[in-house]
């Protein structure tokens, strides 16, 4: 299954081929010998003669058509000044993603190029990158704006999108990938609502859908519906034509019954009233407690704080660790705000077990650390390349196995490091998130604890 998308680039094409060229993004693992310039100049003047053998692994997963990858910039331009068409539009930036595990890097660079090929490959330069730097691989296109062939503007409609998204499930078809199923004609799901779909998971969308299921069942009248409604951080707009919500912790209101069909207002109070019994809720069964002696005190203990303590306590809101043994924490009542990350649990599992085994709580200690780690990359990239060098000039039995060993060793430990790398900016910035989000949620929490009386609207 791969999802698509493709948006306007309106300024500096260099940034955005350098971004989707980025080496350590499309770098093969597989290719034993890294050249010296003069060597890849020479390198790529033979394969333009003699054209690139289908067996050779090439060193990066980027492709051009029409175009040279280190030479993409300048010919563009060419193409743009040659038509006298420099303003406006300078490229698309296309882009194809799969589920984590379903492609390997070359499957993928090829489902990319052969997409490029039918949709632009006779009018247009492009360049097809694949990104390894994600869960899932996802491939990137540059498209020229401007015809080398015509000098006509490339369109982007609703029709150019549904094309590349047909052609797109075409060869994933193909490659027997899995295609992502459409909600309404003409209109794809959104791959990260497929995504969370397939792994039992909720797209903030979903939440709102499941505190509405939530809420009916416990509701015996409409008006009853709105206050509990309210009582959950939702906002209404009254006297409104359709039924439009806000969400807690959201800017925007949205009206949920265009996708949703199902869950118009009147259907909404159709399935109140149509209810047999009321669940109300139901109490567990009684729990024997075990009690254990405590040497010292809970107020003297030292607390964790700082990065640690703020990665912990969002653990705990979000339910990761269970109240009493074998008795999880129940999510479906948590504030909007947290359950939304419930989806990204992974992530912050991750950062929290990385926090925690090196022990840093501040910011200043993880930006050491993450500049610690880029200079043992450069190291160890050095020596890699002092390796796959020495490749070049050996022949020999076991002593070319040995050296392929040590630059797969070293491989495996760079993209350990690059992970690391990832982790100390993923955590930099989400800290920054999630201070605000307990911020809101507390002054939310306050805010209805101090209403004695929410007024239920009219409908």
């Amino acid at each position: 299954m791969a999802t698509t998308k493709i948006w306007p680039v309106r300024s500096r094409i260099d940034h955005v081929l350098n971004y989707v060229m980025n080496k350590d993004k499309t770098e093969n693992a597989a290719f034993e010998t890294v050249l010296t310039e003069n060597d890849s100049e020479v390198l790529k003047q033979v394969m333009n003669y003699v054209g690139q053998d289908e067996k050779t692994k090439p060193p990066f997963y980027v492709t051009g058509l029409n175009c040279l990858p280190d030479t993409a910039v300048q010919e563009m331009v060419l193409t743009k000044r040659q038509y006298h068409k420099e303003g406006g539009i300078l490229a698309f930036h296309g882009y194809q993603s799969f589920v984590p595990g379903e492609v390997t890097p070359e499957q993928a660079h090829e489902i990319g190029v052969k997409l490029a090929e039918s949709l632009w490959g006779e009018r247009f330069e492009v360049i097809v990158a694949t990104h390894q730097d994600r869960e899932h691989l996802h491939n990137h296109f540059v498209l020229n704006s401007v015809s080398f062939k015509d000098g006509k503007k490339f369109y982007a409609s609703k029709a150019t999108y549904q094309e590349m998204r047909d052609v797109s499930d075409q060869f994933c078809g193909e490659y027997q990938l899995q295609v992502i199923e459409e909600t309404k004609p003409g209109k794809a799901m959104h791959y990260s609502e497929w995504q969370a779909r397939q792994g039992g998971e909720n797209t903030w969308r979903g939440l709102i859908l499941q505190d509405i299921d939530d809420v009916i069942q416990e509701s015996v009248t409409l008006r009853q519906f709105f206050f509990r409604m309210r009582q959950k951080g939702y906002t209404f707009k009254p006297n409104a034509k359709y039924f439009t919500l806000k969400p807690p912790g959201k800017e925007r209101f949205v009206r949920i019954d265009r996708k949703y069909p199902d869950y118009s207002l009147e259907k909404i109070e159709a399935r109140i009233y149509a209810q047999e019994k009321i669940k109300r809720h139901k109490h567990g069964p009684s729990i024997t407690h075990q009690k254990m002696k405590l040497q010292g005190s809970f107020q003297k203990a030292k607390k964790t704080s700082g990065l640690r303590g703020l990665y912990l306590h969002y653990c705990y809101r979000l339910g990761v660790f269970e109240k009493r043994k074998n008795k999880k924490r129940d999510t479906t009542h948590l504030n909007f705000v947290y359950r939304e990350d419930i989806r990204k649990m992974k992530n912050i599992r991750d950062e929290t077990i990385f926090l925690c085994h090196h022990k840093m709580d501040s910011v200043e200690a993880l930006q050491a650390f993450k500049a610690s780690t880029q200079e043992k990359i450069k190291t160890q990239c050095i020596a890699r390349k002092k390796l796959r060098n020495q490749l070049r000039s050996v022949k020999e039995e076991p002593l070319r196995s040995d050296l392929l060993n040590q630059a797969a060793e070293l491989s495996i430990q760079i993209k350990k490091l690059r992970k690391e790398v990832r982790l100390c900016e993923s955590i930099e910035e989400r800290a920054v998130s999630l201070r605000e989000k307990m911020k809101a949620a507390k002054a939310e929490a306050k805010k209805s604890k101090n209403e004695k009386e929410v007024k239920p609207i009219e409908h």
